[in-house]
């Protein structure tokens, strides 16, 4: 027959015990974690750039701005840029692989600056490919625009050159 203080005991043993093996599952210490790590992806991480908006019947430039993406494992990815906060909010979308060629789509919301009334959306799909060195990127960038009701009121071009964030 077990008396109270062995009880005790066992319980005072188990509790931290079954706390640890919670967490390390919590935090992701299956195997599954361990394979994700070994496939890193070069393109994973956090790349600043110069875009150059241009004429998407003639190329010409129309201006630049700077832009910052962050490629995480997985193939989701996020987006801002140095354009005043109040036109447009953070970029969420995924990129693929294939071959030497990444594709990059994502989405974000756009508003009046005036107001700061939700205007729409802006679809982006940006192609690009690596450096042989791996901390530089250039790629061709199409954009549309889309009103509340997800009609296309205006198509973009643009191309960048991004590097690696220190």
């Amino acid at each position: 027959m077990n008396s109270p203080l062995s009880i005790k005991s066992s319980a005072v043993a188990t509790i931290p015990a079954m706390a640890m093996f919670l967490m390390f599952q919590a935090c992701g210490g299956g195997g599954d974690a361990v394979a994700q790590q070994a496939a890193a992806d070069p393109v994973e991480g956090v790349w600043e750039g110069v875009v150059t908006p241009r004429d998407c019947t003639s190329s010409a430039p129309v201006g630049t701005f700077r832009g910052s993406q962050v490629y995480h494992r997985g193939g989701t990815m996020s987006d801002t840029n140095g354009q005043a906060p109040n036109s447009r909010g953070p970029g969420f979308g995924t990129w693929t692989r294939e071959g030497s060629t990444y594709t990059a789509k994502f989405r974000l919301f756009t508003y009046d600056p005036a107001t700061g009334a939700l205007t729409g959306t802006m679809r982006a799909t940006r192609t690009f490919t690596l450096s042989a060195d791996g901390n530089t990127q250039t790629s061709t960038n199409t954009s549309q625009a889309e009103d509340l009701n997800g009609t296309v009121t205006r198509t973009g071009c643009a191309t960048d050159l991004a590097k690696r964030a220190p």
